[in-house]
């Protein structure tokens, strides 16, 4: 099957680039949560195409300054980031497609017991039970701090658990839970750096997302070649590069 799929994503790609004769330069703007499966895209990109895939990585926060700043030909950003982007027309039109989204894990220290977290009544006897908490910042829009708060309030336990809880970034919130400083973290399922672990993600029917798109912005200076990449991107073959990623494919089940 995988070797079926990789067959498939090649005649996709050398279909989509064969109208475009030279070699491009596909300059994109993406927020972090997303790159490891976007670079193993890319990477198959420019492969089978030769058009060569320049991915910058920036936190939501400053993706309007990185716009204003330098030249990009596409974006992929949450969908609030995408709206407000495509209400001040910085998008081709009819452009956009959704990609991914990612939910909320739970972290702990490497060698730490693993709590459980698999229910939502063990989930909540978790975080009440938790000496300290970490999550990403709440008052920062499109991050998944937001997302997390929701989660709590689903719970019904925010008020308690605020007491005790400190917001961070995700790197830093990392390295406090690797240190010991903090019992818990709870922030997007992403690729985790040595000294944590994942306990597991927040369970159904609490779990909540993030979930991205990407479009052709409209001051480009490769359009088509732009979105030949979405093309393969939003593709079948594809979406086992997202999932292998810890995000779940559009569309989802």
């Amino acid at each position: 099957m995988r070797g079926y799929g990789r067959t498939l994503f090649t005649g996709l790609a050398l279909m989509l680039s064969a109208s475009i004769a030279t070699a491009a330069d596909i300059r994109v703007l993406s927020v972090g949560s997303v790159q490891i499966a976007a670079k193993a895209l890319a990477a198959d990109f420019t492969k089978e195409t030769g058009h060569k895939v320049t991915l910058t990585t920036v936190t939501p926060s400053t993706i309007p300054e990185k716009l204003a700043s330098g030249s990009y030909d596409m974006i992929i950003c949450s969908i609030p980031a995408m709206d407000a982007l495509e209400k001040a027309g910085s998008l081709q039109p009819g452009s956009r497609s959704p990609l991914s989204r990612v939910g909320i894990g739970v972290i702990v220290r490497e060698g730490a017991p693993l709590p459980d977290v698999s229910t939502p009544e063990a989930f909540k006897k978790t975080l009440l039970g938790a000496r300290s908490i970490v999550h990403g910042n709440p008052a920062t829009p499109n991050q998944s701090g937001v997302v997390t708060m929701r989660i709590l309030t689903k719970a019904g336990i925010l008020e308690q658990i605020k007491p005790k809880a400190r917001a961070a970034d995700l790197a830093e919130g990392f390295a406090m839970v690797a240190k010991g400083e903090v019992e818990l973290a709870l922030f997007n399922l992403v690729e985790l750096p040595t000294g944590v672990r994942l306990a597991g993600p927040v369970p159904a029917p609490l779990q909540d997302y993030t979930s991205y798109e990407t479009a052709v912005l409209a001051n480009g200076m490769a359009p088509a070649e732009a979105q030949a990449f979405i093309k393969l991107m939003i593709s079948p073959p594809a979406r086992q590069m997202w999932e292998a990623a810890s995000l779940e494919a559009y569309p989802y089940h």
